[in-house]
């Protein structure tokens, strides 16, 4: 149901900006064939993949993958949301809310199975996220650093650089993630006040 959704939205902002899906290819450095299967609903694309189709749109991660923004003042249930990444170890990650201003800044709930890696891509300059492990284990790797962090632990991590996610236990590393990033130059050129996300978490 959500690839179905993201490729709908896809497909409708590149029809609006009137790009063929070779100049969409072109602009974002996804291939014809997977922007094609992702139209069709039909492609398991990427956190990264879909990071760059929204840049490549002109719009920012959260506004490609999200239905909708959170109501104010309503009240809403994490587990209710759907899972924009999940493995086969039964981890899964939730944006929960996402605010396209200067800036974009995401809020984000991960569950991540014991024994799991997550591998993520640099995000544009200047971008960074705070990490608040809510359960379990975590250890966050940064180059030749391992970062460790238990329930209660938390973390300020610049993303501008490569970085992953590991549970080393055998439960679940339960976190919250705060994104916030930075502008990429080809987006603030192509949406002048629009934000931005270059991360594959």
């Amino acid at each position: 149901m959500l690839l179905r959704s993201v490729g709908q939205r896809a497909r409708a902002l590149r029809v609006a900006r009137q790009l063929t899906l070779d100049e969409l290819s072109a602009l974002s450095g996804v291939s014809r064939r997977t922007i094609t299967l992702l139209e069709a609903g039909e492609a398991n694309a990427s956190l990264a993949t879909l990071d760059k189709l929204a840049r490549a749109l002109g719009t920012d991660f959260g506004s490609l993958v999200v239905d909708r923004p959170p109501l104010p003042f309503v009240p809403e249930l994490s587990g209710e949301v759907v899972p924009v990444w999940q493995d086969e170890l039964g981890s899964s990650a939730r944006l929960l809310v996402s605010y396209p201003l200067a800036t974009t800044t995401e809020l984000w709930q991960w569950e991540l199975a014991g024994g799991a890696r997550y591998q993520a891509e640099a995000d544009p300059p200047g971008s960074e996220e705070l990490i608040l492990v809510t359960g379990g284990e975590l250890v966050v790797e940064v180059g030749e650093d391992r970062l460790g962090l238990r329930p209660g632990g938390y973390l300020r991590l610049p993303s501008d650089r490569a970085y992953a996610y590991a549970n080393p236990g055998h439960q679940p590393a339960r976190f919250v993630r705060v994104v916030t990033t930075g502008l990429s130059p080809r987006s603030a050129q192509a949406v002048p006040g629009s934000g931005s996300r270059g991360s594959s978490a």
